[in-house]
């Protein structure tokens, strides 16, 4: 419809008949304006146009007007002023023997369908309405009862994240947060923490987000949590964890603690560190194998170069260091270095791959060097039917869909739906 509307409209750039009037000249500028707007589907700015031209008339002067103004308002949805346009556009067309009589008589007969299918709507609507003030009057000491019930179901929380497929999800409460399952049932109470991380079945919160000094480590499926040991004790010269790495399904977690030459690489299932090897034996391994060129305590030489080696990451690769300043990773099943200006931070690693962090983009890296963008987080989307809902006065309602209806939800009470309680 669209392309006829073009076709027909390229009439449009055929002069138009001028008044001696000079209000006459200044609406034909105008419309020849207008015109030319539409033409390049501009609309809104066609219309603003088309509307200073009929400041300079006294009437629509002729047909080719009054489709302009027809096909104009119709476009915009303005139904009712179209109808008008169009009207006067069959008064003042002559030859109703063209292709664009007959168009214009379909567009008319678009608009009063428009205009029928908005009058059926209103109709409706007031009849809705005033039924519904009936039913309203009539009801009011029930809606008061079923109100006075649904204050029971609310939650008293400040926000809810996003639920995972264990059925529960991070809150907020006054700046802390705790974790809620999809019945409003509170799994840990709030907490001083007021960061969290989320991925493959495990919540970490922090008390901050940038260089925490305290992680509280929750598992959805056992639905147990602990708070890590302070970094302290790893290392009695740090302060805080630095860049926390997310958590792997495999339970492995690795955060970048401040002065110290040693990635924190904890098993939260064990609730362990992950535990040294033997370094002296592990290093005669690595010459042996031509991974590295040479070893001296913690050290090792690659490529000419003294670096300090540091924790096992995962799958063989470890940390490298050079003058207590990260360096990046090696791969000692290939003698790989991975320069930390590109490789940032390593995760742990599960299911062939590890997190990267780089330019502080996430990207997930196999043992091979290739990357990938993104990698199935474990933790699964949600698959529950609650709604949490916030109401005005700041609580949560808990909406649930149950043979057809809707309930508000809470533990294992149930209120059926307004509506449906006033109906019963």
């Amino acid at each position: 419809m669209k392309t006829k509307i073009t076709i027909l409209l390229l009439a449009f750039t055929l002069p138009i008949t001028m008044f001696s009037q000079s209000n006459s000249e200044i609406a034909n500028v105008y419309v020849k304006r207008a015109e030319a707007l539409f033409i390049n589907s501009d609309l809104d700015r066609s219309l603003e146009i088309f509307n200073k031209a009929l400041k300079y008339m006294d009437s629509v002067p002729n047909s080719r007007v009054a489709k302009l103004g027809t096909l104009l308002h119709f476009e915009h949805k303005q139904f009712f002023e179209a109808r008008s346009y169009a009207k006067w556009y069959f008064d003042l067309e002559e030859d109703k023997t063209t292709e664009d009589y007959n168009f214009m008589l379909e567009t008319y007969v678009n608009i009063q369908e428009e205009i029928d299918n908005y009058i059926i709507e209103q109709k409706a609507l007031e009849a809705k309405r005033l039924k519904e003030d009936r039913e309203a009057r009539r009801l009011d000491s029930l809606n008061k009862l079923w109100h006075s019930k649904s204050k029971a179901f609310n939650i008293a929380i400040d926000s809810i994240y996003t639920f995972n497929k264990h059925n529960l999800a991070v809150f907020s409460k006054d700046g802390q947060l705790g974790i809620i399952n999809d019945v409003g049932e509170v799994i840990e109470k709030p907490q001083d923490f007021s960061q969290y991380i989320a991925y493959d079945g495990y919540y970490l919160l922090l008390d901050k987000l940038v260089n925490p000094t305290k992680i509280y480590a929750f598992h959805c499926n056992s639905k147990d949590g602990f708070l890590l040991p302070s970094i302290s004790k790893f290392n009695s010269s740090s302060k805080h964890y630095g860049k926390v790495m997310l958590p792997r399904a495999n339970g492995m977690l690795v955060t970048y603690p401040n002065n110290v030459n040693k990635a924190f690489v904890y098993d939260l299932k064990s609730r362990a560190v992950k535990a040294d090897i033997d370094l002296k034996e592990f290093l005669k391994t690595l010459k042996k194998n031509d991974i590295i060129e040479k070893f001296k305590d913690e050290q090792i030489r690659v490529n000419k170069l003294w670096l300090t080696l540091g924790a096992e990451i995962g799958a063989g690769f470890y940390e490298l260091y050079e003058n207590n300043e990260r360096y990046g990773y090696i791969n000692t099943s290939d003698g790989k270095v991975y320069d930390v200006s590109y490789y940032n931070f390593l995760g742990g690693f599960n299911n062939g791959y590890f997190e990267l962090i780089e330019d502080g983009k996430r990207f997930w890296l196999d043992t091979e060097g290739v990357k990938r963008d993104n990698m199935k987080d474990e933790a699964g989307n949600y698959q529950g039917d609650s709604k949490f809902i916030k109401k005005p006065d700041g609580n949560y309602n808990i909406i649930q869909s149950r043979d057809g209806k809707d309930y508000l939800i809470l533990g294992e009470k149930a209120l059926v739906n307004q509506d449906d309680f006033i109906n019963e």
